[in-house]
């Protein structure tokens, strides 16, 4: 369960997951051509990893590189220095933000771009805001015969160059433009408290943030640090192009030729001095508080037991029963259960902060036993998801830093296993779930290389142990609100429904419940329909990240923060030494 987020690496691990699920893809995909609007070839790593993973598409061309002939003027850059009102924002901006983010570091594709065709264009003048490309370009641009144009350059285009492409001008926005239009991307939402980043990769048209939504994610608002918070923003949402455009391959258009969003949200501005001062002091005293936060405490999960089935908390969490913990520096999460002969059995991560390490260990509930060992998968390993099938047991551990998802078999239930076949290799995925559905086996997790609370990945399979095929639009789903998998799915109604974790406000601080609405190898959607929340009494009030189905009855576990002396040993070594290597 605890996990180690390297952002420095998210970029090149992204694309070593986009080089995995693209090996699989159909062949002969339908061909895509794209242009790019872009300043030259040199990019914000960001985009630069949006381009790349469109490159590792099969059927996708980069056609056309199309830059602003001139550039910024020193005029304006002058002009921008020498507003006052916005100094501390600029200077913040510029001297601090741009300089330490991994998603604007320069990243040359030159080489990646060698053959790529460049058009110079010019713009005039399209109302108080807005440019328009001159006939000439425009034509000379439609010459190219694209299906896409990707906007990393130019400002608020209008005009006809909205059409030059079959499925139009594709824009990011770093913000959720029903609330947050205009501009710093996410800096409102922070300033404003909010618990999520909202996102949108849209189609443009003529109307200012009202374009047609192509894909809409949130990613959690790290409320000390605006760096971290916009770096995963603009880095999560990299994967969007490519996705809409294996959508359009799948032989959905849908998404393309949608109606535009209708807000109405007031315009943002570049923040004034004294909002600076203000937001730079918050963040300060935000940034102090979570280190001390995180050195003197510490999850302390536990597993609970309540007499209800998995389809009560759709209405609400019914009364919980809660297991005595297994000492001061352990904690049992992420429990299953198997019900023989009226006794629940229960598997569960057995996690020690001394060896910062978990195993999975098997608990008697109804019997009073002790948790013992039954799993060391010789990495950490987490999740043990439970599930029988004609009559056998069988069991997918979380083992991602083995990069790979195992099936084992029970032998002897509970004690003895066999490891019976590999589902994935080469993904870190995390907290696998399976479940048979419309005559195919489908598999969801999240990947601990890329958006590991944040994005869904799904695999499919017309038998257990495979061949495993991922989703056409792997990831399916950003939205750290209910993507992560936690628990077991279920049908209600008919419908199947998928428990998922709520990271907005902490890691396992909560669960949503969503209804799938769209399940095939080329298409997914699901709603929220409800959400889990930890007892409002009680010493596991601080998160729930696990409810998991035994027939009327289901299992759940609860987390309180307290004092480790391990944890806070641990912890404390950890940062001095990355003190000592700064």
């Amino acid at each position: 369960m605890p996990w180690a987020r390297d952002i420095r690496n998210q970029t090149d691990l992204a694309l070593a997951a986009v080089s995995f699920t693209v090996m699989s893809s159909p062949p002969d995909p339908q061909p895509i051509r794209i242009g790019v609007m872009a300043n030259g070839r040199l990019f914000p790593a960001w985009q630069a990893d949006a381009i790349r993973r469109l490159q590792a598409t099969p059927g996708v061309e980069i056609a056309l590189l199309i830059v602003r002939e001139g550039g910024l003027s020193g005029a304006t850059r002058l002009a921008r220095l020498k507003d006052w009102k916005h100094l501390v924002w600029t200077l913040y901006n510029k001297g601090y933000v741009e300089r330490r983010s991994l998603a604007s570091r320069a990243v040359d594709l030159t080489t990646e771009l060698t053959t790529v065709p460049e058009i110079g264009c010019t713009t005039e003048r399209a109302g108080k805001f807005g440019e328009r490309f001159v006939n000439a370009d425009v034509a000379a641009i439609r010459g190219h015969d694209l299906d896409v144009i990707l906007r990393f350059s130019f400002g608020i285009i209008k005009g006809e160059i909205l059409h030059a492409a079959k499925y139009g001008v594709w824009s990011f926005h770093h913000g959720d433009e029903r609330e947050f239009r205009g501009r710093p991307p996410v800096f409102w939402e922070l300033a404003e408290g909010e618990p999520v980043i909202g996102s949108i990769l849209q189609r443009l048209t003529e109307r200012l943030d009202g374009g047609i939504v192509l894909h809409r994610g949130f990613f959690r608002a790290t409320a000390h640090s605006y760096l971290r918070t916009r770096d995963d923003a603009f880095l999560g949402s990299a994967v969007w192009p490519s996705i809409a455009v294996r959508q359009i391959q799948a032989g959905d258009t849908s998404h393309v030729e949608g109606a535009p969003s209708t807000t109405d949200a007031p315009v943002r501005r570049d923040p004034g001095n004294l909002v600076m001062i203000r937001f730079l002091l918050r963040q300060a005293s935000k940034f102090v508080w979570a280190q001390l936060r995180g050195l003197t405490r510490a999850a302390k999960w536990t597993i609970g037991v309540a007499d209800a089935p998995i389809t009560s908390f759709l209405d609400g969490s019914p009364v919980i029963r809660w297991m005595p913990e297994p000492g001061r520096s352990r904690y049992l999460a992420d429990p299953f259960a198997i019900d023989r002969e009226g006794r629940l059995i229960v598997f569960a991560e057995d996690y020690d902060y001394a060896t910062h390490r978990g195993v999975i260990s098997v608990v008697d509930v109804d019997g009073g036993g002790t948790p013992r060992m039954v799993f060391d998968t010789g990495v950490h390993a987490s999740y043990p998801y439970l599930f029988e099938v004609d009559g056998e047991i069988y069991c997918i551990p979380e083992t991602y830093q083995a990069n790979e998802v195992r099936l084992y078999r029970a032998i002897n239930f509970p004690e003895r296993w066999e490891h019976t076949a590999t589902l994935i290799e080469g993904m870190a995925a995390l907290d696998s779930t399976v479940v048979r559905h419309d005559d195919r086996w489908w598999l969801f997790c999240t990947d601990h290389a890329d958006g590991p609370n944040t994005k869904l990945h799904v695999f499919h399979a017309l038998e257990l142990e495979g061949p495993w095929s991922p989703h056409a639009l792997n990831p399916v789903k950003t939205d750290i609100r209910s993507s992560r998998p936690a628990g077991t799915p279920f049908i209600h109604d008919g419908r199947l429904h998928r428990p998922a974790q709520d990271g907005s406000l902490s890691y396992g601080g909560g669960i949503a419940i969503t209804r799938v609405e769209t399940l095939s190898p080329t298409a997914f959607s699901e709603v929220v329909v409800a959400r889990v929340r930890p007892p409002d009494t009680g010493d596991y009030r601080k998160g729930i990240h696990t409810i998991a189905a035994v027939g009327d009855r289901t299992v759940v576990d609860g987390r309180r923060d307290t004092f480790i002396g391990a944890a806070f040993r641990r912890e404390l070594t950890s940062r001095l030494k990355k003190l000592i290597r700064v």
